[in-house]
């Protein structure tokens, strides 16, 4: 799953106790309020002049919630939002609820993720995403490379291996546990 890359980058333990020993997933009340959050943009969207950031003349269809799945690859996720440009150019949006305004690794490798499925289902090539601040209502471009695309398959490859192993990865920071879900859990 796109979300399991996002657990992975944030400290790759998340994937160790979530998958490997199943302890479960607590939603955050910042979650609940992201979730309402995009229920909230998708209405607004309807009366925008602006497409994130694209004019909505240039913007032929928005798609909602799109789940797509790709059996080689071995992922499967629900993309927030997909906007497909008059050009045929097909853009993955993933809105974040959160109050700092920057690009992390883990959100860039989740939009890496989403493009990927998004090729296979289109047969289009995804050159560009965008993270959604929905907090901020900021659109944040982000190029994607094939380079992102390549490192993103030996990703994959990483978290399967934790899977199959069964072996616990080492911490990424400390500094991240303060809001892990599954910290209580951590040794």
């Amino acid at each position: 799953m796109v979300a399991d890359i996002a657990q992975y980058f944030y400290c790759p333990r998340k994937i160790y106790y979530l998958k490997v020993l199943g302890v479960p997933f607590r939603v955050r009340r910042k979650m609940e309020l992201g979730n309402e959050e995009d229920e909230k943009e998708e209405v607004r969207l309807e009366e925008r002049i602006a497409i994130y950031g694209f004019d909505r003349s240039s913007v032929k269809e928005i798609i909602h919630d799109l789940y797509l799945e790709d059996a080689k690859l071995g992922l499967a996720g629900q993309v927030d939002v997909v906007i497909r440009l008059d050009t045929g150019e097909y853009i993955p949006v993933d809105s974040k609820y959160t109050d700092q305004v920057e690009v992390q690794r883990n959100y860039r490798k989740q939009l890496v993720a989403y493009a990927l499925l998004i090729e296979g289902a289109f047969h289009t090539k995804v050159r560009r995403g965008i993270i959604y601040f929905t907090k901020q209502k900021k659109p944040v471009v982000v190029p994607l490379l094939e380079e992102d695309k390549s490192s993103l398959q030996k990703d994959l490859e990483s978290i399967r291996r934790i899977l199959t192993r069964e072996s616990i990865p080492r911490k990424v920071s400390e500094s991240k546990c303060g809001y892990c879900e599954v910290a209580r859990f951590c040794v």
